[in-house]
């Protein structure tokens, strides 16, 4: 019974914080954080509100990418979301995707791992939170272990 409290409480909480991001964005003067807010809940509209959060997290864009720890990528996401602006949900997180670069492999990594994170990033794009998580650690797992190749 407690769990449901918190449950309940959560969701109310997530509720009345979408529809204060909704006001600020009506009378905020920053209408390009605005846009970027709105582009990540395109991406995200048909996702259940438990895992609102976390696809919003994945596909909203940083308004500033010069804050950002990887700056490259947070610009990626931005045009990447401008690209797709003509889509919604399942089908706006996947053309998100596929306009990412491809992830970068560090010096000294063997190419099998390499060839593995650029699979897990093409595979696991549209994905998000421990759904995304899960994909790529298949995938990288079967890249270890060589299942894949049998």
């Amino acid at each position: 019974m407690k769990w449901q409290g918190w449950a309940w409480l959560l969701l109310v909480w997530l509720s009345i914080s979408q529809a204060w991001a909704a006001d600020a964005c009506r009378s905020s003067a920053d209408s390009n954080a605005c846009q970027l807010q709105r582009a990540g809940e395109a991406s995200c509209s048909d996702v259940r509100l438990p895992d609102r959060p976390a696809c919003l997290q994945q596909f909203t864009p940083a308004h500033n990418c010069k804050r950002e720890r990887d700056s490259l990528a947070c610009r990626a996401l931005q045009q990447a979301q401008y690209q797709c602006s003509q889509l919604q949900g399942l089908a706006r997180r996947q053309c998100v995707a596929s306009a990412l670069p491809a992830p970068s492999c560090r010096p000294g990594t063997p190419p099998e791992r390499c060839q593995a994170l650029l699979t897990a990033a093409r595979d696991c794009g549209a994905l998000f939170g421990s759904k995304r998580r899960q994909c790529q650690h298949q995938i990288l797992q079967q890249a270890d272990d060589g299942s894949a190749q049998r």
